[in-house]
């Protein structure tokens, strides 16, 4: 079993009542330099791990292994070499003793309730996936890191598309004695420096939704070849992207569908894959603001062999392979480890698509339901109200047990 202490800037005193304990019953307490130094009255042998995961077992079987334990800030089990070994050894492995996190302390010191606030690491991550989850969340907070400090948070809330008035506070060196909080807004943060691990929270009067549908306009593409704004909202209600969901989108086009699935699955991934390179630049451009859609140039037969197991699956285009590209989307989808059945979703423009891809389904002994939408927008015809009718669009959808 190894056991993990969170502490706080106050060493040993800022350790929970049982984390004080443990400590006293070590006989090796492992840790980076800084978390060494919080533990100078504690009797145990001090041993230097310079924060490598895969270096710590090693350390822990040569310098003690139950009776020793490893020391890290706050809570271990939030964004911490806790959560990391709980998901590489299991549950039975590991015993994580936390302190109060600094998210926790910086919300407190903003004023800011915690219940529904997202919590949030730029640390050693990429900013742009803290900035974009952030942006669709009234209330956050974000650990940030030297390369990423809060200047750098407010640059890419802003970039996310945060509104500038929004509030913005940073938090310093919490739970020490020389703690500081300053508050600004998106548009105008405090100034730096900063120190290396402070928080950033953001506090809004409100937050958007997720954004599915958006108008046409707002995506580049081919003279109107793109997945309509309408259609694009049923694809998405079938296609139901969970939040760590992994999700293809095969003859992305203009990626329309990738970047609003990408949304939905804010912690997870979506690979837009896309055999013409013009169209996947497109594509590209379009989803420069996304944090988590990967754009791929290439024939989907090809591509697809190559990435994660998906949970859900949109193909956009296919033409006479589409039978094929339906039989290997289920093929990978029933490598999925969860429980939750996959998604299959198909926009198909002709017949002869929607009897392939409904016979490749039969043949899999997948159920399948098939919509016909048709949608005619309104539009100014001669100064009167008229309308303008869209080319409908068949979506067949499947679910697939493992």
């Amino acid at each position: 079993m190894i056991r993990v202490v969170g502490l706080g800037l106050e060493g040993v005193a800022s350790a929970s009542p049982r984390g004080r304990r443990l400590l006293a019953q070590a006989k090796v307490i492992v840790g980076a330099d800084r978390h060494l130094a919080m533990v100078d009255g504690c009797a145990a042998e001090r041993v230097r791990w310079d924060g490598a995961p895969d270096r710590l077992c090693e350390l822990l079987e040569r310098h003690g292994g139950a009776s020793a334990v490893v020391v890290a800030s706050g809570d271990p089990n939030l964004f911490g070499i806790g959560a990391t070994l709980l998901e590489r050894l299991g549950a039975d492995a590991v015993d994580v003793e936390p302190s109060v996190s600094s998210l926790q302390l910086a919300l407190v010191r903003a004023r800011v309730p915690a219940a529904g606030a997202a919590v949030l690491s730029a640390h050693g991550r990429p900013l742009a996936a803290a900035a974009g989850q952030a942006a669709s969340f009234r209330r956050s907070a974000i650990l940030t890191d030297p390369d990423h400090d809060p200047g750098a948070v407010a640059a890419a809330l802003r970039e996310a598309g945060v509104e500038a008035a929004a509030r913005l506070v940073v938090c310093e060196r919490l739970g020490g004695p020389d703690e500081r909080v300053r508050e600004g807004t998106v548009g105008g943060p405090p100034d730096g420096p900063f120190d290396p691990l402070s928080v950033v929270v953001l506090d809004r009067l409100a937050a958007p939704g997720p954004g599915v549908g958006r108008p046409d306009d707002e995506y580049q593409h081919d003279a109107g070849l793109m997945t309509k704004a309408e259609v694009r909202a049923v694809v998405l209600a079938a296609l139901d992207p969970g939040p760590e969901d992994v999700v293809w989108d095969v003859g992305a086009g203009s990626g329309s569908v990738a970047v609003e699935a990408g949304r939905l699955a804010a912690r997870g991934a979506v690979y837009a894959v896309e055999r013409r390179p013009e169209r996947a630049e497109q594509a590209r451009r379009n989803s420069a603001r996304s944090w988590n859609v990967e754009v791929l140039t290439g024939e989907a037969r090809e591509v697809l062999p190559r990435l994660p197991a998906p949970d859900a699956v949109f193909l956009g285009g296919g033409g006479d392979e589409v039978g094929a590209l339906v039989g290997l989307s289920l093929e990978r989808l029933r490598e999925r480890p969860s429980p939750i059945p996959g998604r299959l979703v198909a926009g198909l423009a002709t017949l002869e698509s929607v009897l392939e891809a409904t016979r490749a389904l039969g043949r899999a002994g997948v159920e399948w339901r098939l919509s016909q939408v048709s949608v005619a927008r309104g539009r100014q015809l001669g100064g009167r109200l008229g309308w303008e009718a869209l080319n409908p669009v068949h979506v067949l959808a499947g679910r697939v047990a493992r």
